[in-house]
């Protein structure tokens, strides 16, 4: 691996860091940073929607609302490069998330994605996620 290789891994995931953080703290505005423009995301393997960047934006906007707290770990980086300006990725991520009465949830699940380097900053331009386990869901939340 040279130093060009080095510094885009480290880039890369400290982008995926920044889009655990924007979404344990409800900052969604943030994902505009950290998407392009014309990404496509998929969270329907946990219940969600796919759309566009809007689309998501807003239906975090609504779907997390319901939840005090959670928050998303992730690890095991697999990544790929393709060139020097793109890149593919299979993200593990933990995700445990409290109900409105107390009780917590857990969910593990893959980020499968493509990365774009955009004016010298790498950015998500697809995200599909991938459900791998869950633990005490309640009832009415829906999780393949």
């Amino acid at each position: 691996m040279d130093i060009t290789e080095a510094i885009n891994r480290l880039e890369i995931q400290q982008l995926l860091t920044t889009y655990a953080s924007a979404v344990d703290q409800k900052n969604f505005d943030k994902f505009y940073d950290i998407f392009t423009t014309d990404a496509f995301i998929d969270y329907t393997a946990v219940g969600g929607i796919a759309g566009t960047l809007d689309e998501i934006v807003e239906y975090l906007r609504v779907a997390l609302e319901h939840f005090p707290n959670y928050q998303h770990f992730n690890a095991n980086y697999d990544i790929t490069f393709s060139d020097e300006l793109n890149a593919s990725g299979s993200i593990m991520c933990f995700n445990p998330m409290q109900t409105p009465d107390g009780n917590t949830f857990f969910m593990g699940m893959w980020y499968h994605d493509r990365y774009t380097k955009v004016d010298g900053s790498w950015k998500i331009s697809e995200r599909i996620e991938k459900s791998s386990w869950n633990h005490n869901v309640p009832s009415g939340v829906k999780v393949d």
